[in-house]
């Protein structure tokens, strides 16, 4: 599992954190300033960073820009784990230099899933011979209804990750042959190619990729077959609601990661 480094100087917040990354098998770090924290990812740099904005001496945006300078760390995911919320608070901490936002106070049940996604996302980018850039995780969403898949796609729209879309089976096909994906939720009734046999040719080719349904059928005895023989992941009933949906894929991600570490 992933290192880590949580630079906080709230003694409570730390340790709440540090239980929540801990009971995922993660290993937990942390530092109570600036200086500190820049000093402990530099003698061992973590996989990820979590920062408080508003630090004691050092504000972290110093720490980011200090961090992101070093040609080591320089590609370690950094997020802000901060109480700002005001509007534009969140565009000012990306433009910062930080890599995501997590509002304070955290979310116990979703806080380890959102920073897996910046996990899976590092870990999708990691910089190959000759150099690229790392590129947040991709979902693929499937559906013969175009007005579905806009909605799906607004719903997911301020979540860090590529929301990409294919209109068949045979389309995301062709797409998965062509990019990696870590997620992928379709429809069950398409035209040509139902879910459940897009779902078993995924888990053949991919393996690693989470295949979620989401389906408006009442006849669920293809959907809980698939289920049953592992080439479904999980099935969501039509409607969702933007929420539950995030919560979901959100969960799916931290599942991909795990996937992609075995």
């Amino acid at each position: 599992m992933a290192r880590i480094l949580i630079i906080e100087d709230n003694p409570a917040n730390v340790e709440l954190m540090a239980f929540l990354l801990t009971a995922h098998g993660h290993t937990a770090l942390s530092a109570p300033d600036g200086p500190r924290g820049i000093a402990s990812a530099r003698a061992a740099p973590p996989d990820l960073v979590a920062c408080d904005v508003n630090l004691p001496g050092m504000s972290g945006y110093d720490v980011v820009a200090a961090l992101k300078a070093d040609a080591r760390l320089a590609r370690v995911p950094v997020l802000a784990v901060t109480a700002l919320a005001m509007a534009g608070d969140r565009e000012k901490v990306l433009a910062g230099g930080f890599d995501g936002y997590i509002s304070k106070p955290i979310e116990p049940e979703s806080f380890v899933a959102e920073l897996e996604v910046f996990l899976l996302a590092a870990d999708a980018g990691a910089v190959q011979a000759g150099g690229g850039t790392a590129q947040p995780p991709a979902i693929l969403l499937v559906d013969d209804d175009p007005f579905m898949l806009a909605v799906l796609s607004d719903m997911l729209g301020d979540e860090p990750l590529r929301v990409l879309c294919a209109a068949s089976g045979p389309e995301a096909l062709d797409l998965l042959a062509r990019e990696p994906v870590a997620v992928i939720l379709c429809d069950q009734a398409m035209p040509g190619m139902r879910g459940t046999e897009l779902l078993a040719r995924v888990a053949a080719a991919h393996p690693d990729t989470v295949r979620l349904m989401l389906s408006g059928q009442h006849d669920l005895a293809e959907i809980e077959a698939a289920l049953r023989s592992g080439l479904a992941d999980a099935h969501y009933a039509k409607p969702v609601s933007a929420a539950s949906l995030r919560e979901r894929i959100r969960a799916a991600l931290e599942l991909a990661a795990q996937r992609q570490r075995r």
